[in-house]
């Protein structure tokens, strides 16, 4: 006989390894395409989105009063948070239709869609301030209204 210095004097299973390795590999795809699922990440991301409007809305608030220049650049700066944030809440009204959170969000869309028409008109034609502090207190209090429906959910 040949005895056990020969290890391929028999056919043995398949190694481990190479199934291993498929495992990992599939566990690995698994976990990328559950990382980038909206509705795993529906309140973070909608956070995120009414922080940075927020943000947005403070930022337009500190140029026009301190009456320095918006241009058309900056307007663009202030469009582009709204623009994601349509997306993501189309995206997430495909399975959160009828979220309280959803429905406070697209509102707070809306209040601050119309608080950039105002500081884009403001910009054209410079003005009185009173409708634009009107609006942004509107935004802010709606941002704080789905904050809070969000953590009830």
């Amino acid at each position: 006989m040949l005895g056990r210095w020969f290890p391929n004097r028999q056919a043995r299973p398949p190694a481990l390894q190479p199934l291993l390795r498929v495992g990992v590999l599939l566990g690995l795809v698994l976990q990328c395409s559950l990382g980038g699922c909206y509705w795993l990440k529906y309140e973070k991301l909608m956070h995120t989105h009414i922080q940075l409007m927020y943000a947005m809305t403070d930022k337009m608030n500190r140029i026009l009063e301190d009456n320095d220049t918006l241009t058309p650049a900056m307007m663009n700066e202030f469009l582009y948070p709204l623009e994601r944030a349509r997306d993501f809440s189309r995206i997430v009204a495909q399975r959160y239709a009828d979220r309280p959170s959803l429905v406070a969000f697209n509102r707070l869309l809306d209040l601050y869609q119309s608080l950039v028409t105002e500081a884009d008109r403001l910009r054209v034609q410079p003005g009185s301030l009173d409708h634009f502090r009107s609006q942004t207190q509107a935004v802010r209090d709606q941002a704080a209204r789905v904050e809070t429906i969000l953590a009830a959910e």
